[in-house]
């Protein structure tokens, strides 16, 4: 008997070596993948209608600022943007840097935010200490646990206080029965209960545990990122100290209900694996046995009750601590960024050498803004205009948000950043492209009136109206966002147009620029240079002439030119 203690002993033993070295082994192959992809952009699968509806969730259920518009956001394209951005380890994180990207118009703890960005940037040990502890946090229903803040999260019933009765019964039973085997028959009915019961309320019971399997883990990681507190990020991160230690009970709750008492990460190996099916194969049994998940609700229900506020300020703080680190590793892998500055309020804009993150090799551009001014941008389609515009709105919303930029120097107010540039039709409301346009433009309009300093960008305002009506109304709106109805507005309005009319009308308070383009054997050429005063080229013709149209043809169109501009320097007298 001894021997085979002996032998049971040693066995143990080595299992316990063969799991510790294969969790150290699988720890060096996580870090060695985390250092390979720092500073490089991360391609996966990104489930952006769950995101968008995480932070939609946040935003009902939390009572938090308000965030972006949605045209806005899309017609600045920050869907793509986000994706550029995302070097996340973790769903939390996903979602909080998609939150921080939609604040509007200045993320939260900005200062902040930097304090911890510059803390992974520059402390490699603490920042892959971090990303280890993220790294459980994979699993995709963890975009949305904001909803379990609410009081009635969990739908709890007053009989289910039957569940740890019957539970600590059949435990009951079991130990009885090891001192008096006698007793086996009523083990036996015990169990035969539970499973009639539990067989009975699967669907309910199920439908509760879902709700408690991202709790262990989101603890442990909150736990594993206490050692970043400071006062310098003590308002992002705060709760990791002061709410953590109340989630310990839940957290071993969690645990067992969800069915994964291991815990182990989602990218471990393969014996790994094993172990943890095994281990779960018997907790499946033992929990069909004696209840152990609907005991577990009914103990997590009321712990969730009391304790929902301070989860979801520990989602919150470990969403922000992988947002940063995310920011920290897009900086990393680039050299041409820049801290904002952010004046007072009726300073000037000034945005120098900015580029835009989603085109390669792109053309830094340099404009200046006083508010209560405009730009209006012209030149040939496809030379460069709307991306201007773009890369002037991302510029702004990743200042305000991220507190990075891809400039030489961005000085300027805090902004709320407003668009009218992509073209859409509302197909379900049976609203044409023009109709939604005029709302749009409406809503810009009221927005104007308000004392928050703004910055508009329009593209092509009234396209495919006739031209007296489209330079009418485009002049009529942009005076009203620069000028309203009681002076100079605080706002910046940038717009591009085709239509040099406009850039007469509208000598003061705006300024003109264009993008230049020039004829070539192959066609149009553009260099993408903002320069000042408006476009004088004429492209149309020049085409004409290069694609061997008819000399007829090419004359008529010099001719009508020449009439229409006389016809335009008279207006001017």
């Amino acid at each position: 008997m001894t021997g085979l203690m002996w032998l049971a002993a040693v066995g143990l033993l080595l299992a316990a070596a063969a799991v510790a070295g294969t969790i150290q082994r699988s720890r060096r192959s996580r870090l060695a993948r985390l250092r390979a992809g720092w500073g490089r952009p991360v391609d996966r699968i990104r489930k952006m209608d769950a995101i968008a509806a995480s932070c939609r969730s946040r935003v009902a259920e939390s009572g938090a600022s308000a965030v972006m518009d949605d045209r806005t956001w899309n017609d600045l394209d920050l869907d793509a943007v986000f994706a550029a951005l995302d070097r996340t380890v973790s769903t939390l994180g996903q979602h909080a840097l998609y939150y921080r990207l939609r604040s509007a118009p200045l993320a939260a703890h900005l200062e902040a935010f930097e304090s911890l960005v510059t803390r992974m940037s520059a402390d490699a040990p603490a920042r892959e200490r971090a990303q280890l502890g993220l790294a459980r946090l994979q699993d995709p229903h963890g975009y949305d646990l904001w909803w379990l803040a609410r009081p009635d999260a969990v739908d709890m019933r007053p009989w289910f206080v039957l569940f740890p009765v019957l539970s600590g019964t059949a435990l009951t039973a079991l130990l009885l029965t090891l001192f008096r085997p006698a007793l086996l028959p009523v083990l036996a009915g015990a169990i035969a209960l539970n499973i009639a019961v539990r067989y009975a309320t699967d669907r309910r019971i199920d439908a509760l545990v879902g709700a408690f399997r991202q709790l262990a883990p989101v603890v442990a990681a909150g736990e594993s990122l206490r050692f970043l507190q400071g006062a310098d990020v003590e308002p992002l991160i705060g709760p990791l100290g002061s709410d953590v230690a109340r989630l310990r009970r839940l957290k071993t709750i969690s645990r067992w209900v969800s069915g994964d008492p291991l815990m182990l990460s989602f990218s471990g190996s393969v014996f790994q694996h094993i172990i943890t099916d095994i281990a779960n194969a018997l907790y499946a049994y033992v929990n069909l046995f004696f209840l152990i998940e609907a005991s577990g609700v009914f103990a997590g229900g009321r712990d969730l009750r009391a304790h929902g506020s301070s989860l979801v300020r520990v989602v919150s703080a470990i969403g922000e601590v992988d947002a940063a680190l995310s920011v920290a590793s897009w900086r990393a892998g680039r050299d041409d960024w820049t801290r904002p500055r952010f004046p007072a309020a009726g300073a000037p804009a000034v945005l120098a050498d900015i580029r835009h993150p989603l085109v390669a090799d792109a053309v830094p551009n340099t404009t200046t803004i006083e508010p209560g001014h405009g730009l209006l941008v012209t030149g040939s389609n496809m030379s460069g205009k709307s991306t201007f515009l773009r890369t002037i709105g991302v510029t702004t919303v990743l200042a305000q948000t991220i507190h990075t930029c891809l400039a030489a120097r961005y000085q300027a107010p805090v902004l709320c950043v407003r668009s009218c540039v992509g073209r859409s039709d509302d197909l379900l409301a049976g609203k044409s492209y023009y109709a939604v346009e005029v709302e749009v433009l409406l809503d810009l309009v009221r927005a104007s009136r308000g004392t928050a300093p703004h910055l508009f960008l329009l593209d092509e305002l009234f396209r495919g109206t006739n031209a007296v009506e489209r330079i009418a109304a485009g002049h009529a709106v942009l005076c009203e966002l620069v000028t309203g109805r009681d002076g100079p507005t605080p706002h910046v309005v940038i717009a591009a147009t085709h239509d040099g009319e406009l850039v007469d009308l509208l000598p003061e308070p705006f300024a003109a620029c264009h993008f230049g383009a020039a004829v070539g054997g192959d066609g149009l050429a553009f260099d993408y240079r903002l320069r000042p005063g408006p476009a004088t080229a004429r492209n149309a013709i020049a085409l004409l002439r290069l694609h061997g149209a008819p000399e007829s043809l090419v004359n008529r169109a010099v001719l009508t030119a020449a009439a229409l501009d006389r016809q335009r320097d008279r207006g001017r007298d």
